[in-house]
């Protein structure tokens, strides 16, 4: 019948969702947000280092208030 493929379904539903709502939360217990930033490319690597110089924290939400005036 329909329903005996259920288990099938749900092992692979949990084995393609697991590892990726693992890494949230794991982003979220080491960095302090959900999401881990990329540094693959150089523009990526120049905003980190950016951030990092202008507020000490690259992972928190910085607008135009982070930038000093002078």
């Amino acid at each position: 019948m329909w329903y005996e493929i259920l288990p099938t379904v749900a092992i692979i539903t949990a084995s393609i969702g697991l590892p990726g709502w693992g890494l949230w939360w794991c982003h979220n217990y080491f960095l302090g947000n959900h999401y881990r930033r990329s540094l693959t490319d150089r523009w990526s690597r120049a905003l980190y280092q950016r951030d990092m110089r202008l507020t000490g924290n690259p992972y928190e939400v910085n607008g135009l208030e982070a930038i000093p005036d002078n």
